[in-house]
């Protein structure tokens, strides 16, 4: 599954009106890693978010190896309007045995309450869901998180009870 993959890593970039979603590739994890930004992407301040080091190291890791996690992982969020990257989004793996793919995303303090997330979001949702073998998309929300919840309201997702300590919303 993994190399079907690779083929599909080029494809994977999505784009709005007000955001792009490119895949973090090895060389742009290798930056982030780095704490020091790239002049071909530059960062909202609070860019990348120490939530997404454990991502990055993956993705380098399994790059070593022949094989990429693309295009069911890990995504930079760039606002078209600067061309700065402000957050991060994507899928916490393949779709299930049962078709079902978790996503999630965060924004860096700047840019949040801008519609961006939500624009984002609704951008890897619509496109999971064209995918063959996805047949449901959820994510999981801390309970106190209420702008994250109002999200993925705003895109259809139903609530479908607590897993983990964490709200479950389904779509």
């Amino acid at each position: 599954m993994l190399r079907h993959m690779v083929r599909a890593y080029a494809a994977a970039m999505l784009s709005s009106a007000r955001v792009r979603l490119d895949p973090i590739t090895p060389a742009m994890a290798r930056v982030m890693l780095s704490g020091r930004p790239d002049p071909g992407l530059p960062w909202e301040e609070g860019f990348p978010m120490p939530a997404l080091r454990g991502a990055l190291e993956r993705i380098m890791t399994v790059e070593d190896a022949g094989f990429s996690l693309q295009p069911f992982f890990a995504y930079v969020i760039v606002r078209r309007s600067d061309g700065r990257a402000v957050g991060d989004a994507g899928f916490h793996g393949p779709p299930a045995e049962d078709g079902e793919v978790e996503i999630g995303y965060a924004l860096v303090p700047a840019a949040r309450g801008t519609g961006l997330a939500t624009e984002a979001t609704g951008l890897l949702v619509e496109w999971a869901l064209e995918q063959p073998g996805v047949r449901a998309v959820s994510a999981r929300v801390e309970p106190s998180n209420e702008p994250s919840q109002r999200l993925l309201e705003r895109l259809g997702f139903s609530q479908d009870g607590m897993r983990g300590g964490l709200r479950r919303f389904v779509r």
